[in-house]
């Protein structure tokens, strides 16, 4: 027995370690978003869009996260940043005809990829635009689309040459948005998929291994101490049953006297 519970608590003291040594990690690893897909603006390393989603909020521009495809549930008054989706078939045709009706009730599209032949361009190539720097900017019904590069707004191009960011801002300030969405639906961050997928990879190893620890803790001390007690019913008996043995007992000792 002795042994059992030692053994017991050396699985719950390596699951404790295990667990703070992945916090460390974790910590150490996604406090600056560098665990997060290229391109996204949760992602602060050389190719993400962290920098430029940061700067537009200390601008005073509403910036948020859109976790949902763009549809016409949109409103058509806010900007949307569309930058090189993960998955292609996540912009498909049916998906593009989406946009395309939200951006033609009035909505503003900015879309970044580096694939010169994307499934917007190709949406548009009947269209009539006109140059803003290296990007394309279409009229589309009541809306606006601008195309361009996404390697244009990555940290590390803003970085090294803060002109593309300045010309965002200056198209925005013109368009007047309510709020900038930055589509990580594309990325990979949709609403169906539940808060545990967005995390990147090192918090769920971390949320893995709470659950790990929480179940060791609940196995080692919640253990029934002993052997199961018997549960014994209770015989009620009735009050004059005394009584009747012994007027039984006389009535028989009374038949074996005759």
């Amino acid at each position: 027995m002795i042994n059992m519970k030692n053994r017991d608590l050396n699985i719950v003291v390596v699951l404790l370690l295990a667990l703070f040594l992945g916090v460390a990690w974790g910590l150490g690893r996604d406090h600056d978003g560098r665990n997060y897909p290229n391109y996204s603006s949760f992602s602060s390393n050389d190719y993400g869009a962290s920098l430029l989603y940061d700067t537009l909020q200390h601008m005073g521009f509403a910036v948020r996260r859109l976790h949902m495809p763009v549809d016409g549930s949109l409103s058509p008054n806010d900007i949307i940043f569309i930058i090189q989706p993960r998955n292609p078939a996540v912009c498909s045709c049916c998906m593009m005809d989406d946009i395309l009706d939200w951006v033609r009730m009035g909505g503003r599209l900015v879309f970044l990829s580096n694939d010169p032949s994307n499934v917007i361009e190709r949406a548009l190539a009947p269209e009539i635009y006109r140059y803003f720097g290296s990007m394309r900017w279409y009229q589309l019904g009541m809306g606006e689309i601008i195309t361009g590069r996404a390697d244009l707004v990555v940290n590390v191009n803003l970085m090294a040459d803060p002109v593309y960011g300045e010309g965002f801002t200056y198209i925005f300030h013109e368009w007047s948005p309510v709020r900038i969405y930055f589509a990580e639906y594309y990325h990979g961050f949709g609403a169906g998929t539940g808060s545990f997928q967005r995390l990147p990879l090192s918090l769920q190893f971390i949320v893995i291994q709470i659950i790990l620890v929480a179940v060791a803790f609940t196995w080692h001390f919640g253990k029934r101490f002993g052997r199961p007690i018997p549960l014994y019913e209770e015989i009620e008996r009735d009050e004059n049953e005394e009584i009747k043995v012994l007027a039984r007992l006389y009535k028989y000792a009374d038949r074996r006297a005759r």
